[in-house]
């Protein structure tokens, strides 16, 4: 099982040097391709499941990819934050591409899309 980062939807976080992806990893395992402006996992076979990068991410482009032997290739769970709210809708897709969602109320955290550079002001998101 391995996150999934949708290259097409990630869009660097409008420029963050820090986006909320990598700072919630706690193993270091994404980073940031500064020339294309978007986020990767530097080592797939070290992520270890936890999501918060799938919460964070503002563009839902994060996706948590289910293991074969768990939910068969090519099912997935995709989160999505509902603004305002204290949820998430998870949408799981299975291998014949039945969907399902399903709520599990969360924790809101202030979350600044980039760490605070000095003197400049910092776009908030609620997104985890």
């Amino acid at each position: 099982m391995a996150i999934w980062i949708d290259p097409e939807k990630c869009n660097g976080c409008y420029g963050a040097l820090q986006p909320p992806c990598l700072r919630m990893c706690p193993g270091d395992l994404i980073v940031k391709d500064v020339a294309a402006n978007k986020a990767y996992l530097k080592y797939v076979n070290d992520c270890w499941d936890c999501l918060p990068c799938v919460k964070v991410c503002p563009e839902e482009a994060i996706e948590f990819h289910l293991s074969p032997q768990f939910a068969g290739k090519g099912a997935r769970l995709i989160p999505h934050v509902v603004k305002g709210k204290d949820l998430i809708e998870w949408e799981s897709i299975d291998v014949f591409g039945k969907r399902e969602t399903f709520e599990i109320r969360t924790k809101l955290i202030a979350m600044a899309l980039d760490e605070k550079l000095e003197g400049e002001p910092q776009p908030i998101d609620f997104s985890i």
